[in-house]
């Protein structure tokens, strides 16, 4: 059984469409990188699984993120903080941009829904 921590129904909150992609995420934490796959990306943030219990993040937890999007070829690298989190089996936790993404890289975001 799952229990999200945060406040109240993450997807009722979006601002910006989401995509389902999974990409590769480096997520630096204290000093160490984590690589987490995406369950989904928009321009405002990201879900990503946590497949490893003890690294589960807290709810307000800020870390830096690395990822690499079709169309481009720089990776994107943003800082995000964490609003949600869903324990269970794979563990899932909303991750919201903290600093904005420049023009390419939303454009290649909402470039995602003609790419399938």
């Amino acid at each position: 059984m799952s229990s999200i921590q945060g406040a109240g129904d993450p997807s009722e909150r979006r601002d910006n469409q989401r995509f389902d992609l999974e990409v590769v995420v480096h997520v630096e934490r204290n000093g160490t990188v984590a690589v987490w796959p995406s369950e989904d990306v928009s321009a405002g943030g990201m879900r990503l699984r946590v497949d490893d219990e003890s690294q589960v993040p807290k709810v307000g937890e800020r870390f830096a993120l690395s990822f690499t999007l079709p169309l481009l070829a720089d990776p994107v690298k943003a800082e995000g903080e964490v609003r949600w989190v869903d324990k269970g089996a794979p563990n899932i936790c909303g991750i919201q941009f903290t600093t904005g993404l420049r023009a390419r890289e939303v454009w290649a975001i909402n470039r995602l829904h003609t790419r399938r």
